[in-house]
């Protein structure tokens, strides 16, 4: 019996460490699998546009391009989009220039798109640069959460416990219940208040001052409204209750 085991160990021996080593490949490939989609449900958003953009303010985009530091980002989800064509040449109207011309001239690449592009295509791009860059937090004033990822962790600093949105040092997606509250010269101003209140005049309030030459008027809702708004804090009027935050676009 114990010939009958040596020579049955002597013959499978090599296909035991293959199914051995087959096995542990594979808990290390699922191991490595989980990781990515939890390190994904923490930290990443999909890139895209999440509704209908109703205002877009190009000088915005393009000074968040030139002074941002999101020029590489930009550049790249441009050239993603749009690809290249057989000899290797950027894809887009009024431009003819290589992948490597392409990122000696990124500013040209992002200018170029923007005036070629309409204004969905924009805010595409702008968010998903923001995002693989970890550049923009997200916030919904409605139920009062911060989504934290690493732009939150960058914006507060590692352990913080507290998000205040008047403290956030980044640009910031903010979803309101939001509501025509002013015009003024050349400019729209739109409310949303913090939680859900049954009046929505009540209690503290975010401000976004959107200028009517970015506005698309047509599509703009009567009365109150779901609309996520991209931007930057610029203020905190503690006296009234307000945050003011500068818009680059706002979307249903």
């Amino acid at each position: 019996m114990a010939v009958d085991r040596a020579l049955w160990w002597s013959v499978w021996w090599p296909w035991a460490v293959v199914w051995v080593v087959t096995a542990l490949a594979l808990l290390v490939a699922l191991g490595a699998v989980v990781a990515a989609w939890r390190g994904r449900g923490r930290y990443a958003v999909a890139p895209g546009v999440p509704g209908v953009p109703i205002y877009l303010d190009e000088k915005a985009v393009m000074d968040l391009y030139q002074v941002g530091g999101y020029g590489d980002a930009m550049t790249k989800e441009v050239v993603d989009r749009v690809g290249t064509t057989r000899d290797g040449k950027i894809a887009l109207k009024g431009l003819d220039v290589g992948v490597e011309g392409a990122r000696q001239s990124g500013r040209e690449v992002v200018k170029t798109y923007i005036e070629n592009s309409e204004p969905i295509a924009v805010v595409g791009v702008l968010l998903g640069a923001l995002e693989s860059a970890h550049g923009v937090v997200h916030v919904d004033l409605r139920d009062r959460t911060v989504r934290g990822d690493v732009a939150l962790e960058r914006a507060l600093g590692d352990g913080a416990r507290t998000a205040r949105l008047r403290r956030i040092d980044a640009y910031v997606s903010v979803r309101g219940e939001f509501r025509e509250t002013g015009r003024h010269d050349g400019t729209r101003v739109f409310q949303a208040p913090y939680g859900d209140p049954d009046d929505p005049a009540e209690g503290p309030q975010v401000v976004v001052e959107c200028q009517s030459a970015g506005l698309r008027p047509d599509v703009v809702p009567e009365g109150v409204f779901s609309a996520r708004c991209l931007g930057r804090v610029q203020a905190w009027k503690a006296g009234s209750g307000e945050m003011v935050i500068r818009p680059i676009a706002v979307f249903l």
